[in-house]
């Protein structure tokens, strides 16, 4: 019986290829086993937390609510708007050059007709020389022609010398006087070129904006002054239509922070057909100079006599004109209000709520129907009286 043959062992490739699996299967399940104890612990936590929201379902939310300030108020309308110069020019020439000269300087106060800046003229200059020496000869030609005409007329009345001669010697003191009277019209022309080099001040005020410094080039229609007259400024706005009925010409106009009183000088009562709004204009005297021109204003006009009305702070007011306030078995109720902002944001309700009522602080962070537990709390920076505005 012969033996068995032995088998030769396995090619050293076989042998690594056999390592590489048992590692890649060894890796998997270790990956497959981590993930698994993450699942359960992530399971686990929410069985916790919703263990806990079981256990809060029964509690109530608590939410801050105030009682309305009882206050007076006149109701006024608000205008906003630029405070606006009575008059202001930005100066500009109509020639092209360059500055010669600056005249004025920034902030100071010019009158009417003072010389503000001015150009090279020098083109000009030699231009009117030239327009100066044919007028002269153009002046020598006329006293020549008008010499001969005098000349020859009594020697065509004696007829020693022919009709036409003399009509010859009229027509050529005709055509002398046109070229004369040309050569003036340019003089004329050279005068006025002359005149726009030169920016003056249309009116008495204050120069807001100068070139800075000579030698720069002007554009015709380019800005290179302003005066502004600031002993009056205008204040122009809208207003809506509920405000316009209250508002006349001549009515008394306040600026906020007592810096300034004027009236009203121009009401159109007439809607825009886009905005829906009215314009108006509000004359302001600033002859002290006290008032900042251009800077934006809030003005007050007053209507009617002060009355009462409830206070309740800017964060209590819904979109649309309506509060959350506490109803029967401490449920959220929204209740339409009639209410006009204050200045400082606040709401001053004449409408649709009393004293006993308690309205949620932050109306954006309370729920409409929701039950709550009421936590009256005191209003900051409430004022015993207010002015009800527009």
């Amino acid at each position: 019986m012969s033996e068995p043959a032995l088998r030769p062992p396995p090619p050293l490739a076989k042998r690594i290829a056999a390592l590489l699996v048992a590692s890649v299967v060894g890796a998997l399940g270790f990956f497959v086993v981590g993930r698994l104890g993450e699942a359960m612990e992530a399971q686990a936590a929410l069985e916790t937390e919703r263990e806990a929201v079981a256990e809060r379902a029964g509690e109530v939310p608590e939410v801050a609510v105030i009682a309305p300030l009882p206050v007076e108020a006149a109701p006024v309308v608000i205008l906003t708007g630029t405070l606006e110069p009575a008059q202001a020019a930005d100066l500009a020439f109509a020639v092209p050059g360059r500055v010669a000269s600056v005249d004025v300087r920034l902030g100071q106060r010019v009158a009417a007709g003072d010389v503000l800046v001015q150009l090279d003229r020098r083109s000009v200059g030699a231009q009117s020389a030239q327009t100066a020496a044919a007028i002269g000869v153009a002046e020598a030609n006329v006293e020549m022609a008008r010499d001969r005409v005098r000349m020859l007329e009594p020697l065509v009345r004696a007829g020693s010398m022919a009709e036409r001669e003399l009509t010859t010697a009229r027509q050529q003191l005709a055509i002398s006087e046109a070229q004369l009277a040309q050569a003036r019209a340019g003089q004329r022309q050279i005068a006025a070129t002359s005149s726009d080099h030169v920016l003056r001040a249309p009116f008495a005020g204050l120069v807001t904006r100068v070139p800075s410094g000579v030698g720069v080039p002007a554009t015709p229609g380019v800005a290179l002054v302003r005066v502004e007259d600031l002993s009056s400024l205008r204040l122009r706005t809208t207003v809506n239509e509920r405000d316009l009925d209250g508002l006349e010409v001549g009515a008394p106009v306040t600026l906020e922070g007592a810096r300034g009183a004027g009236t009203i000088e121009a009401l159109v009562r007439s809607l825009d057909a886009q905005t829906r709004r009215a314009p108006v204009e509000v004359r302001v005297d600033n002859a002290a100079g006290a008032l900042v021109a251009n800077a934006f204003v809030r003005a007050r006009i007053p209507r009617g006599a002060r009355r009462p009305v409830l206070r309740i702070p800017a964060t209590a007011m819904r979109v649309g004109g309506s509060v959350l306030v506490v109803g029967e078995g401490s449920r959220l109720v929204a209740r339409v209000v009639t209410a006009e902002a204050d200045e400082d944001g606040a709401w001053l309700v004449s409408d649709g709520l009393s004293v006993e009522d308690r309205v949620a602080v932050r109306a954006a962070l309370a729920r409409e129907g929701a039950v709550i537990r009421p936590a009256l709390v005191t209003a900051e920076g409430s004022a015993p009286t207010a002015e009800l505005t527009r």
